[in-house]
């Protein structure tokens, strides 16, 4: 009588059992895998689209925020008597666009002249800050006004010296340190910039100003800034922000900016009465309100597993790809 001997190892049908089981195992951590990756890139596309868009919205929004602010001093765009521009018209690099900021209206824009068909916006204005003016006050013949703050303008700066009853605007031809309450001395000669300042007949110790400007008096960095999208270094649309003539890449990922204004036709010169595309623009005078309208796209191509529909200017519009993309809208009154 044969005694059968104690088994040893696993049989074939044991070891394809437990491959069958293991596969189904390293599927449900395959899945769990995509599913975290696919999360995680939702999650990301999100985050980088809501940086972009808040950015970007925040730094046009402070701009038209500015927009038409010349200190204390009135500006009625139908008589411009107390607002002098004193730069050079006939100077290196002069464009009436950027440096007329007597003649042009504050906000002004042009449609469907940029990337993607965006529209583009100039702004004119002061920017944030000012620095007040302190003695000696000079009579309007001296090219120096001094100033109670050391580290506020720079050389080839367009300023505007104003008071409640008027106003001048210059460049910065040179800047030296003062002393005591006078921490600076903001030169305004003719200078070497682009585009300097001009001397009116008649003014023979340097450059003219229209007043003397005493302790009512402060003096502002003035900037023309013009938003546009354009395509960036990577080749994606980007938002890009000129200020006179430096043009930087603010922000990635701005597929498309669209803008109305809103117009006031009434007599309360606050309240627009509709909102209207730049071409329907009849005086930019009547402008009192901005509205900004922003399409932001995720730097990757993996977020969707199909195209995505979205409603953007009054439209639904399809993607032609599988990245996300979310509208950033906001209206901005001018306060100015």
């Amino acid at each position: 009588m044969n005694i059968p001997t104690q088994q040893k190892g696993i049989s074939l049908v044991e070891i394809l059992v437990a491959m069958v089981i293991s596969i189904f195992l390293l599927g449900g951590v395959i899945q769990v895998y995509i599913g975290n990756k696919a999360t995680y890139n939702f999650s990301e596309a999100i985050s980088r689209i809501q940086e972009n868009g808040r950015f970007a919205m925040d730094i046009i929004t402070r701009d038209l925020r500015m927009a038409g602010f010349w200190g204390c001093a009135t500006f009625d765009p139908t008589d411009t008597t107390n607002m002098t521009n004193n730069l050079n018209p006939n100077g290196t690099g002069y464009d009436a666009n950027l440096h007329d900021f007597v003649g042009n209206p504050p906000v002004q824009g042009a449609e469907n002249n940029g990337m993607n068909g965006s529209d583009t916006i100039t702004i004119r204005g002061a920017a944030p800050g000012q620095a007040n003016i302190v003695p000696p006050y000079n009579s309007p013949t001296s090219a120096n006004i001094f100033a109670n703050v050391s580290d506020f303008l720079a050389v080839d700066d367009v300023v505007l010296l104003t008071n409640c009853k008027g106003a001048d605007i210059f460049q910065v031809s040179n800047i030296t340190a003062g002393t005591g309450a006078a921490k600076l001395s903001v030169v305004h000669n003719a200078g070497t910039g682009a585009p300097g300042n001009y001397n009116p007949g008649g003014c023979n110790a340097g450059h003219c100003l229209s007043q003397t400007y005493g302790n009512d008096s402060s003096i502002l960095k003035l900037q023309t800034v013009i938003y546009r999208i354009a395509a960036g270094d990577s080749g994606e649309a980007s938002l890009f922000r000129a200020e006179f003539a430096n043009d930087i890449e603010l922000v990635e990922g701005i597929e498309q900016m669209q803008i109305l204004y809103g117009v006031n036709t009434d007599t309360d010169n606050t309240t627009p009465n509709q909102y209207v595309t730049s071409n329907n623009v009849a005086d930019w005078n009547t402008v009192t309100a901005v509205r900004v309208m922003l399409l932001v796209v995720s730097p990757d191509n993996v977020v969707f597993e199909s195209d995505q529909t979205y409603r953007y200017n009054g439209q639904n519009i399809t993607s032609a790809d599988r990245r996300l993309r979310q509208v950033f809208s906001t209206t901005i009154a001018l306060r100015n």
